[in-house]
């Protein structure tokens, strides 16, 4: 797998923190947190593929040519999964104004909810899909140290530029950054079972 597919995929996994962190931006967050999530987010966003990865190794050379199919299965159901989530329906909405005083009523602006080892279990929320897509590049042998610092150091920025653009804008790019990432997994797995 080539650098420009790596970061592809890195890209793609980083959507999902980055829709949660344009979230959190608006409700706002101190500087230091900021940088303490990005970088929790990045750490998370290493080990999950590594060890999805060398699952997916272990697996390919059990399963010889079946191995691919089946990450190349993985990436396709996984990006289906984050172009649904932008597409089904939704039974409510709300103005940005109205989610915005919704999520500050919740306390969320004095970062209650990353207190603790609730930053940890955030982060692990956005990279469970990293396990997946790492047990997928694992069966097509992808260069595990490469591949793996690349994934973290791009969710780690897209976490950032999440908690920023928030603070600035509001989440309207949320949907469009999942739309990107579940299209560019989506297309990935394909070009895997060709």
């Amino acid at each position: 797998m080539n650098l420009a597919w790596v970061v592809a995929v890195a890209t793609a996994l980083g959507a999902d923190a980055f829709s949660l962190a344009l979230a959190i931006g608006l409700a706002g967050i101190r500087k230091s947190m900021m940088v303490r999530l990005s970088l929790v987010v990045a750490v998370f966003h290493v080990f999950m593929p590594l060890g999805g990865m060398i699952l997916g190794q272990a697996l390919g050379s059990i399963l010889g040519h079946l191995a691919n199919l089946i990450g190349a299965l993985v990436l396709i159901g996984l990006g289906g999964r984050m172009l649904y989530k932008v597409y089904r329906p939704t039974t409510q909405s709300f103005p940005l104004r109205e989610a915005r005083e919704a999520l500050l009523h919740k306390n969320l602006s004095s970062n209650s909810s990353l207190k603790g080892y609730g930053i940890y279990v955030l982060a692990l929320s956005v990279s469970l899909d990293a396990l997946s897509v790492g047990f997928s590049l694992g069966t097509i042998r992808a260069d595990i140290f490469m591949t793996v610092m690349i994934i973290g150091v791009v969710a780690g920025l897209m976490t950032g530029m999440g908690l920023v653009l928030g603070r600035i804008m509001g989440t309207r790019l949320g949907d469009k950054a999942e739309l990107l990432g579940g299209l560019a997994l989506f297309l990935i797995g394909i070009k895997l079972l060709f």
